[in-house]
């Protein structure tokens, strides 16, 4: 049965709804009492009806602007059967989450959300006039990308009830056991501007002041740190990652979504039918669950590094299989699981094998153009790209941490003091 969680953020009203569903007696008046606002009820029943391939969503909805469901509810709970072995293993507090921010991605795009002069300067005269027009202090320390930085996290923090927080951040591109692997690794990548460049140093400064964790090493990527963290805590505590890097897919579990930062969120929510305004997220993002990855991208997430492996990724400079794209790659994928599983079923083919397995993806797979003379002459290729997209899961740093130490605690005194002094006055946290 329900196992009672003490950690202080559980509310006993979120038990007292869990057990009621557990029972499967629910009332009107239930509703009201339990306190949950709009996110949570959404989520608890997410959870539930997940488990139980039932949707347990009312069928009349009418939230008040203080977001407390109220009566005019009509659930009908009482058809539907519950299996109470569901609720045999520890069910998280639906106020416990987990937040892990790329904090490389969501300051270098608040950086250049405020830097259009320099997207479109070309030369070096052009590019340090627009570094004038960045926001800074009178001392010349650039603050545009932290302002932005922080005026994203902050109210989505308290909006979204995260209690715990780790940001994950880049230290070198030139250092990372990726580029031991491959020397060409985003070399493509253009050199990083000054203003951007001092402000990831001086978010790494403030963010320990703040007592929010950051997680960086040169050894590593943001997203390897990120990957560590999912699977050292996505089994305790309702894990979100938040990020606008698609590399993050991989990650996507049961257990852990991805709010992924996309100007093509308002089009996808439409695709799938879903009214984003009853949603409960941050602005800007869409909120990736197995099945939703499973929609737009036709595989499953874990298999999105072997379709990098096949296809390459421009944005890394990731080689991939020359000419073999995702027309190809995602439906070997679909049926044969993995890039292992593919050179296992076209490795060491004789001539008239390899015309029935050719005939085979034409027919049955839709594959109109046979990628085997290409996978077999790029194959070295395909298991070094596979090596590169793959995100880390084990950082040892991460082995013996514990969740405590993740508990969301900011010093706003400290914060409003750093503001303050960085003349960031509009971030500054009044005392209620």
């Amino acid at each position: 049965m329900i196992k009672e969680n003490n950690d202080s953020y559980c509310n006993e009203s979120h038990l007292l709804h869990l057990k009621k569903l557990e029972k499967g007696l629910y009332n009107e008046d239930d509703i009201i009492s339990s306190g949950l606002i709009k996110g949570d009820y959404i989520r608890v029943n997410s959870y539930i009806g997940s488990r139980l391939n039932t949707d347990l969503r009312g069928i009349n909805r009418e939230l008040k602007k203080d977001s407390v469901i109220k009566a005019e509810l009509k659930l009908g709970f009482e058809e539907v059967e519950f299996n109470a072995d569901i609720f045999d293993e520890e069910v998280k507090c639906i106020a416990d989450k987990l937040l892990i921010v790329d904090g490389s991605s969501l300051l270098s795009t608040s950086f250049y959300a405020t830097a259009r002069d320099l997207l479109f300067a070309k030369t070096d005269e052009q590019k340090e006039f627009a570094y004038t027009k960045l926001m800074q202090t009178p001392d010349g320390i650039y603050t545009n990308g932290i302002y932005m930085f922080f005026k994203t996290l902050l109210p989505l923090l308290e909006r979204q009830r995260i209690t715990h927080l780790a940001v994950v951040l880049d230290r070198s591109r030139s250092g990372t056991f990726r580029r031991e692997l491959d020397p060409e690794y985003k070399a493509n990548r253009k050199e990083t501007p000054i203003p951007l460049s001092n402000q990831f140093k001086l978010l790494t400064e403030i963010l320990p002041q703040l007592n929010i964790p950051i997680f960086s090493h040169e050894y590593y990527e943001a997203d390897d740190f990120a990957g560590s963290l999912v699977k050292k805590f996505e089994t305790d505590i309702e894990t979100i990652l938040h990020t606008k890097d698609e590399d993050y897919i991989q990650l996507v579990s049961d257990n852990t979504k991805l709010w992924i930062v996309t100007g093509k969120r308002d089009a996808m929510y439409e695709e799938l039918g879903i009214n984003k305004k009853e949603l409960n997220l941050p602005s800007g993002v869409f909120e990736y669950t197995p099945e939703y990855v499973k929609h737009f991208k036709g595989i499953e997430p874990i298999q999105i590094i072997d379709a990098k492996a096949i296809e390459g990724d421009k944005s890394d400079n990731i080689r991939g299989v020359k000419n073999v794209g995702e027309t190809s790659s995602r439906p070997l994928l679909r049926h044969y699981t993995s890039l292992e599983a593919i050179y296992e079923a076209i490795d060491n083919l004789d001539i008239k094998s390899e015309k029935e397995i050719s005939l085979f993806f034409k027919e049955q797979l839709g594959i109109k153009r046979s990628p085997i003379k290409n996978l077999l002459l790029y194959k070295e290729d395909a298991f070094l790209s596979k090596k590169l997209a793959t995100i880390k899961t084990d950082i040892d740093e991460i082995q013996d941490l514990e969740l405590e130490k993740l508990k969301l605690d900011i010093d706003y005194e400290t914060m409003n003091n750093i503001f303050s002094k960085l003349e960031m006055n509009s971030l500054i946290k009044k005392k209620k």
